[in-house]
């Protein structure tokens, strides 16, 4: 039985093949090395934190009012489908 390539047996267009192919030889070509003079310092603030997380649901409570009411509705007319059969 003839051993079968890796993209043959995932069925890859030439398009995905190239592809795939390119995104490893991105990651992998180019290597990030660390030096030892430069440490990693993270500046946590909790209450920048917490007004970028009010900022964000503020901004989706439309969302959200718009998906209860459409839900709301179908509920409402699924109801009266059946109070009338």
């Amino acid at each position: 039985m003839k051993k079968k390539d890796l993209f043959e047996r995932l069925k890859f267009s030439n398009a995905q093949k190239i592809a795939t192919m390119v995104a490893a030889g991105s990651t992998l070509a180019l290597p990030a090395f660390a030096t030892s003079s430069t440490t990693l310092t993270f500046n946590f603030d909790p209450a920048e934190m917490f007004t970028w997380t009010n900022t964000m649901l503020s901004a989706l409570m439309p969302v959200l009012y718009i998906t209860l009411g459409i839900s709301l509705a179908f509920i409402i007319i699924n109801a009266l489908k059946y109070a009338f059969r």
